[in-house]
């Protein structure tokens, strides 16, 4: 910098750098850490955060909490006769389907396989209720075209768990909700259980 006689600055040189796209690489890595690559939900890992922060925040605002488990029914059937390629289009459909039916407050990941969790904040056992049949039956009456053939359907069988007490926590309550979703795989699939 070049400043005159009066101490007031005349002439500045510098350099400029564009980090433009590398801010968007940064963006796109963050991104890539919380999401599932294949069907853009979040990941486990990225859920569990989420689902612990609102875990503490229904503790202290005294607000209901609910999660649902689910899991696609005869999905190993659906990769064996169709290819992973479907069944690839399955599990991206569960995750659409699941976005376009839930709110925007619900938080969805892939938990692993052809397994899915949804966190419902500020939601009571009904609620929940009503919610996993909502999910069900629209996830049910999904078709995926294939080309010259008959459209693939595919069903969920969903577990349900509500906050009981201020003692639950993230784990107690994917457990219960995986106790519920067995229940509901055993008593024939395409159905919702819930426990408290």
């Amino acid at each position: 910098m070049q400043r005159d006689e009066h101490g007031k600055a005349t002439r500045m040189c510098g350099t400029h750098t564009d980090i433009t796209e590398r801010k968007l690489l940064e963006e796109e890595l963050r991104r890539q850490a919380h999401v599932d690559y294949l069907t853009g939900v979040y990941n486990r890992r990225h859920f569990m955060e989420r689902a612990e922060q609102e875990l503490s925040r229904a503790h202290r605002y005294g607000k209901p909490l609910s999660m649902l488990m689910l899991d696609i029914d005869h999905f190993k059937l659906i990769n064996d006769r169709y290819g992973h390629k479907v069944g690839d289009t399955v599990l991206k459909a569960v995750a659409d389907l699941s976005h376009a039916t839930l709110r925007d407050v619900d938080i969805l990941g892939r938990l692993g396989g052809e397994e899915f969790a949804v966190l419902l904040p500020e939601t009571d056992q009904p609620a929940a209720l009503d919610a996993a049949e909502r999910l069900r039956e629209t996830i049910a009456n999904a078709r995926i075209p294939l080309n010259g053939g008959e459209p693939v359907s595919f069903s969920v069988s969903i577990g349900v768990s509500s906050m009981g007490s201020v003692e639950d926590n993230i784990d107690s309550l994917l457990n219960r909700a995986d106790k519920a979703l067995y229940e509901a795989k055993g008593g024939g699939r395409n159905r919702f259980c819930g426990v408290g």
